[in-house]
């Protein structure tokens, strides 16, 4: 217990400082603000107060929401308490992360109101993947381009770190995330189960030889030159970032729309004649990302693993998930039907809102760290 709270109220000091940051920063900011409306007329002077204020709320405390992000008010002082309370009396907490714990990386989700599904798109099927040399083609030269900004230049953001953090504390016990981006990793978490496999692993589908995305990212480059050298002179000369589509940047200023899994719409033309080489160990291929494309089956080690933890865990927490696609959903049902707890925090409908006994419908980054910071307080303090 006292290992637990050492390692929580490190992860709370850190937490609370830079919350302390943000807030003595934008009272600053607020001072310098409202110094010229003070000469005025004291209604203005509030007006100037009530809008500023407003915004940062909104913001989240100074925070600036990617357009990823769906719009969702701060959590309240309960929804903090009761999930601190739910994740505090699990001895086996299983936690379940979707795609709206990486939409505050502004990585973009599938069926959240500003996912990818309310524009249209479809992604690319497992049998569609397969059925021809064309549509690999396609697929590849879209991730190849895309690659740069989901993989190298997206970041973790407190959600993530705050699970890590629950993890190191003997709070989580067992974390399967449906994401692909390895953010989870990269905040420090160990022993992710990866239900729909990841992106920066690349699988032969002839000879199931695994290798490293980042060889392949070299060896396409070396094979499309044209391509590579359009997407690096994409590249902005003073950040260093490739073009993105990040709520910001005016539409007319931004042609890389990317899509939750990394790939980014490009014309026919610039994937016409894009070569993808073949598996270096058999020689044949073709090659696809290790990922589990929708119409694709979870493999069967991975299925197994996660079945485990369900049937084993005390308590089941899903963040930023509808839980829509049946391989996380039935993890969820079969641990319910055995009478475990569920809490859901996330913005919007799941499919397991009947099950669970506490929704908290906020921002995973925004609400986790301060669940954190809860813990370890009354770890270390009882209160």
């Amino acid at each position: 217990m006292r290992a637990r709270a050492t390692a929580m109220a490190a992860t709370a000091a850190t937490t609370s400082f830079h919350l302390g940051f943000r807030v003595n920063l934008g009272l600053r900011r607020l001072k310098t603000s409202t110094s010229s409306a003070e000469a005025g007329p004291p209604s203005a002077a509030v007006s100037k107060l009530t809008q500023i204020l407003a915004t940062a709320t909104q913001a989240g405390y100074g925070r600036r929401r990617p357009s990823t992000v769906p719009n969702c008010e701060p959590a309240t002082k309960t929804e903090i308490a009761s999930l601190a309370s739910f994740i505090g009396d699990k001895e086996r907490l299983l936690v379940i992360t979707g795609a709206g714990c990486s939409t505050e990386s502004n990585i973009p989700d599938y069926r959240s109101p500003t996912g990818a599904y309310s524009s249209g798109f479809k992604p690319m099927t497992h049998q569609e993947f397969l059925k021809t040399e064309a549509n690999q083609r396609r697929y590849w030269a879209r991730s190849f381009v895309g690659w740069r900004r989901f993989a190298e230049q997206t970041a973790p953001n407190d959600a993530h770190r705050a699970i890590a953090t629950l993890q190191h504390g003997n709070n989580a016990w067992r974390l399967i995330t449906q994401n692909v981006d390895r953010l989870h990793q990269a905040a420090g978490a160990t022993e992710v189960l990866e239900l729909h496999g990841s992106t920066h692993d690349v699988t032969c589908m002839k000879c199931g030889h695994l290798s490293d995305r980042k060889r392949l990212q070299r060896q396409l480059a070396d094979l499309n030159p044209r391509l590579a050298a359009a997407a690096d002179a994409a590249v902005n000369p003073r950040t260093g970032e490739a073009p993105y589509d990040d709520g910001v940047t005016p539409p007319e200023e931004s042609n890389l729309k990317t899509r939750p899994d990394g790939d980014v719409e490009l014309d026919g033309e610039a994937v016409f004649d894009f070569i993808v080489p073949p598996c270096k160990k058999c020689g044949s291929g073709p090659l696809k990302p290790a990922v589990v494309f929708f119409g694709d089956s979870v493999p069967r080690d991975v299925a197994l693993a996660a079945k485990g933890a369900s049937e084993e865990c005390d308590g089941v927490l899903v963040v930023g998930s509808s839980v829509s696609t049946f391989s996380a959903f039935r993890l969820v049902r079969d641990a319910h039907a055995r009478g475990v707890p569920v809490a859901v925090l996330t913005c919007g409908w799941t499919r397991v809102d009947e099950m669970a006994s506490l929704k908290v419908e906020k921002l995973a980054g925004e609400v986790l760290p301060l669940v954190v910071e809860r813990l370890a307080r009354e770890d270390m303090w009882g209160f």
